[in-house]
């Protein structure tokens, strides 16, 4: 009699195993919300990882080739009154692979980190006072080196520099593509916390100019 609940159970187990999902890494997660909501650091990106069933094997000598899975975002930064607002997002694969030999291959999967950039007056006010802290460490004659660009150049080199996320409470909707082929929609809701600033971090061993 206890047969078919065991059946079920497995069917689902199953099931879930094979169905296209996103989600945050574990490492990337500072804490929770009282309600369980994932909380991550603006330092830096933070890191989700993408799951789809796997695409069969090339089997033709010679045929097409299968390249590794692509990754996008949409993000969207959600208010307290839970109106949405797009907002820009940047994705970093850093990895990929899966199982596609055999009946049942293991699902494929791939890696990459997002930054959900600083909004352009956020970014100009890092890059000032990272900009501010460099001089402060610099001898009189490295001083003068950078007096010798315009300001503005060395600001927008910073500017590419600084990789800090916006705080706030965001939506990522996730897509994986093989090729033009969309593979995967999966959306993670995060929220990233104000853990300190890039300028804070540290300078580099050159200036970036």
């Amino acid at each position: 009699m206890m047969l078919s609940p065991i059946l079920l159970f497995v069917a689902v187990a199953f099931a879930k195993d094979t169905l296209p999902s996103c989600e945050l890494a574990k490492e990337s997660i500072v804490s929770r919300s009282s309600s369980g909501l994932a909380q991550v650091s603006n330092l830096g990106g933070f890191r989700i990882t993408c799951r789809v069933p796997a695409r069969p094997f090339p089997t033709t000598p010679g045929g097409e080739p299968r390249y590794g899975l692509k990754a996008a975002t949409t993000a969207y930064e959600i208010s307290a009154d839970g109106s949405k607002k797009l907002v820009p997002s940047e994705v970093h694969i850093v990895g990929g692979g899966g199982d596609g030999f055999g009946p049942n291959p293991e699902r494929e999967w791939v890696e990459f980190d997002v930054l959900i950039p600083l909004d352009s007056k956020e970014l100009d006010a890092e890059a000032r006072r990272y900009l501010a802290k460099m001089m402060e460490s610099m001898t009189p004659e490295q001083k003068a080196q950078v007096g010798q660009f315009p300001q503005e150049k060395v600001l927008k080199n910073i500017r590419e520099l600084v990789y800090q996320s916006r705080v706030g409470h965001f939506q990522l909707d996730c897509r994986v593509s093989d090729g033009s082929r969309v593979m995967c929609t999966n959306s993670v809701e995060l929220a990233v916390l104000f853990k300190g600033r890039f300028s804070e971090v540290g300078l580099p061993a050159s200036p970036p100019f």
